[in-house]
C-alpha cells in the first residue's frame, strides 16, 4: 500500500479526494487516529480514504467537513469522485 504522500493529488478526482481530508487533517494538527476516534471510524480506515484505497463516502465526508470547518468542501469533493470514472 503506497505511503500518503507518495499519492498524486492530481492523479483523478478520488486521489484528490482523499488528499484533501489529509490535507485538513494535517493542518488541524491530527492523527488518523485521533479523526478516526471523533467520527467514530478507525485510523485505518481515514487512512484508506486519504490514499484513494477507499470509495469516499457522503456521510464520513459531512462528518469530516463538519469537523475540519472546510464547510461542504469535502462533501462536494466526495460527490466529484463517486462520479468519475477511474478504474477503483
Amino acid at each position: 500500500m503506497p505511503q500518503p504522500k507518495d499519492l498524486d493529488p492530481y492523479a483523478d478526482a478520488r486521489s484528490f479526494c482523499g488528499s484533501e481530508p489529509r490535507r485538513l487533517r494535517e493542518a488541524a494538527k491530527m492523527s488518523r487516529t485521533g479523526l478516526g476516534d471523533r467520527v467514530f471510524c478507525s485510523g485505518t480506515y481515514i487512512g484508506l480514504f486519504e490514499m484513494a484505497e477507499r470509495s469516499p463516502q457522503q456521510d464520513m465526508s459531512r462528518a469530516f467537513d463538519e469537523l475540519l470547518g472546510s464547510g461542504k468542501h469535502l462533501q462536494r469533493l466526495c460527490r466529484l469522485a463517486r462520479k468519475s470514472k477511474v478504474a477503483g
